[in-house]
């Protein structure tokens, strides 16, 4: 005897809630389970559109994992005949009492594009077309978080989106992969400038290539990500200004540098934490260093990969010493060299941190006078010392 069927008595919304966590491919393969189910999709509030779905897990590849260029056509002609008739479909009499309503606002918008080079130059021009794709969505869903995910040469600007489509509701924006991103906020300092995105609070930038200089100013942002992020070639002639954040209302900050890597610009007095990890083997001293000292008003700081302080300080006559952290009261150090002929960076933020709570070291290149130092955070009663360097461990706790 089969069992009742109580999933399908649950109401509309409270499904489509649960369909949201599907991709959009299994999304639309729900209207097969029962008359009960054919128009529910069309309702839910997340669309995640993946290319990945529509690539054969089976398929064949030659011994430098190369597959067969027509069967790349044929996922790609699959996938672009979904996406269209995805956006014609959903929304239309998907939600109770909603029948009417074809641009019913979305919370979340998810795009993934898969790398397939040699299969889009023998179809439409990819960009052009996916941006149309994606405008298209905007101008319909106006979602509040927007996601894009590519794995080829698409440029996004999101102030162009911004005077080509709605983002009144963006609240989240994550790119990931994008040649060239670009501007965030209002692009402007004055205090009258309309901004395209006005909710705009969650920025994340994933690999992506930078291509815009100058003064940003995003005074809704609140979260910033830049993870292994560079300038594009053409931004980074002499004399050109390097990409700089104003954002007064700036609460957390992550930064993950690469041996490419540029280092911005941040005005950001709000800011109360900040994750800085760098892998570059190379330093100019006036970037690593500015950007210690505009971290100034945190209360929680980690800053990993960094080299001795006598190495990112600058050596002209004018250079600036660290400010005090008034606010400090957790310091993470990870991975860094606190040594230094003059000055090394413990040291420096053992003075300048007067109400340091917790201090943890790991895998860090400690100073020669390292019981000096130690009896130093022990007269400031700090609440836990962790040490790591390789193998050995010591921790001191109050």
């Amino acid at each position: 005897m089969a069992s009742p069927d109580r999933l399908s008595e649950l109401p509309d919304c409270l499904l489509q809630t649960i369909l949201s966590s599907l991709g959009a491919r299994q999304l639309v393969q729900t209207t097969a389970l029962s008359r009960r189910w054919r128009h529910i999709w069309r309702g839910v509030l997340r669309l995640d559109i993946d290319q990945c779905e529509f690539q054969a897990a089976d398929a064949p590849a030659d011994r430098h994992g190369r597959r067969d260029k027509s069967l790349e056509l044929e996922e790609w002609a699959r996938f672009d005949d979904f996406a269209d008739n995805l956006l014609h479909s959903h929304h239309h009499g998907g939600r109770d009492g909603d029948d009417d309503d074809d641009n019913l606002p979305l919370d979340a918008l998810r795009l993934h594009v898969v790398d397939k080079r040699d299969a889009s130059r023998r179809r439409l021009p990819l960009y052009a077309r996916w941006l149309d794709w994606i405008h298209a969505c905007l101008d319909r869903y106006r979602p509040a978080a927007l996601e894009i995910h590519s794995d080829f040469d698409m440029t996004v600007d999101l102030r162009l989106m911004g005077l080509r489509s709605d983002l009144s509701r963006l609240n989240a924006l994550r790119l990931r992969g994008i040649l060239h991103a670009g501007g965030f906020g209002d692009d402007s300092e004055s205090a009258d400038s309309v901004s395209v995105c006005p909710r705009l609070e969650h920025v994340e930038f994933t690999s992506c290539a930078i291509g815009f200089e100058g003064v940003v100013t995003a005074r809704t942002l609140k979260t910033l990500v830049i993870d292994r992020c560079w300038r594009r070639t053409d931004t980074k002639e002499e004399g050109a200004p390097r990409p700089r954040v104003q954002a007064p209302a700036l609460a957390s900050l992550r930064l993950v540098m690469s041996f490419q890597s540029d280092i911005w610009v941040f005005h950001t007095p709000s800011l109360v934490e900040a994750s800085i990890h760098s892998t570059r083997s190379f330093v100019n001293r006036d970037d690593e260093y500015e950007l210690l000292c505009n971290l100034y008003n945190v209360t929680r700081l980690e800053l990993s990969g960094f080299l001795a302080l006598d190495k990112i300080r600058p050596k002209n006559e004018a250079r600036q010493d660290l400010p005090k952290f008034h606010n400090l009261t957790t310091l993470l150090l990870d991975e860094c060299d606190l040594t230094g002929e003059v000055y090394n960076m413990l040291d420096l933020f053992l003075y300048n941190a007067p109400n340091l709570e917790k201090l943890t070291l790991q895998n860090c290149e400690l100073p020669q006078e390292w019981s000096e130092s130690k009896k130093m955070c022990l007269n400031l009663e700090f609440t836990e010392i962790n040490c790591h360097k390789k193998n050995d461990v010591c921790q001191v706790d109050h």
